[in-house]
């Protein structure tokens, strides 16, 4: 295991410890919103969810794509098999997050759809 790897590794780790309670409370926040009706704040937290998913899509992208350059370069490069491995690892994890992400998102979207909008009527004279 070289340098490169480590750090991936110890980063993936750190991602995923921090990232997987941060998406279940998102979870619990928006059905907690949901059953309060809180509008204003489900508009807030879904655009801060689309952020996550494209966050997460975008870093998983880009270690999908260093692995592609890696393994398709003209250049010999001598990157160990490990780094892929745990580039791979990395854009797996980063993937699913964004999904995981995105379900939240669909959640609150779908609530915000089915919620009933006061509409004022004017009267006639």
């Amino acid at each position: 295991m070289n340098m490169f790897t480590a750090m991936m590794a110890t980063v993936t780790l750190t991602m995923t410890a921090v990232m997987a309670p941060r998406i279940y409370l998102s979870w619990l926040m928006a059905e907690e919103r949901c059953l309060e009706g809180e509008i204003e704040e489900l508009h807030a937290l879904l655009a801060e969810q689309n952020d996550w998913v494209k966050r997460h899509f975008g870093c998983g992208a880009a270690a999908v794509a260093m692995i592609w350059m890696v393994k398709t370069s003209q250049h010999d490069l001598e990157v160990p098999a490990s780094m892929a491995v745990a580039l791979g690892a990395y854009a797996v994890i980063s993937m699913t997050f964004a999904v995981l992400e995105s379900l939240v998102a669909q959640k609150i979207a779908t609530f915000l759809q089915t919620v009933p909008i006061r509409v004022e009527v004017r009267e006639e004279n």
